[in-house]
């Protein structure tokens, strides 16, 4: 009579060790799984904000093209300060043609946009929120925070 107890005791104590066998396995495949999502998901959006800021530095390359450089041009954009819960940076670096690069902090991710422009360019640094494209007739086309 008292192999009976221990026999359902035993059952349930080795139902409960599959279990946690299998969740635990589930829960660190399906981490990989969130991992690889999360990285597609910023490079989308970094893809998006880099055409986003390339589009502004194009037309203030317009801009400064129809005024014959002798103008001041000042384009300022919104943009996110975060993607996907991390920060990321962007610079414009000389060409020709000049490139815009965006790069995330964590993970590390790297995109970059190409920029067709008449104006020169200066290598210029900027982060996520309010993104300005500036020029002057003393200088050249630059991506700043503002």
């Amino acid at each position: 009579m008292t192999d009976r107890a221990v026999s359902s005791t035993l059952n349930y104590v080795l139902s409960l060790g599959i279990m946690a066998v299998l969740v635990t396995g589930l829960l660190s495949a399906g981490g990989g799984f969130v991992e690889d999502r999360q990285e597609e998901v910023i490079r989308s959006e970094l893809e998006v904000i880099g055409q986003q800021i390339a589009s502004d530095v194009q037309r203030a390359d317009r801009l400064v093209t129809a005024g014959d450089g002798n103008q001041e041009v000042t384009l300022s954009q919104s943009l996110p300060e975060r993607i996907s819960g991390t920060g990321y940076r962007l610079s414009l670096e000389t060409g020709p043609p000049a490139e815009l690069v965006l790069r995330s902090n964590d993970p590390e991710i790297s995109v970059s946009v190409r920029v067709q422009t008449t104006t020169h360019v200066a290598a210029s640094n900027a982060g996520g929120g309010t993104v300005v494209v500036t020029y002057t007739s003393s200088d050249k086309l630059k991506v700043t925070n503002d």
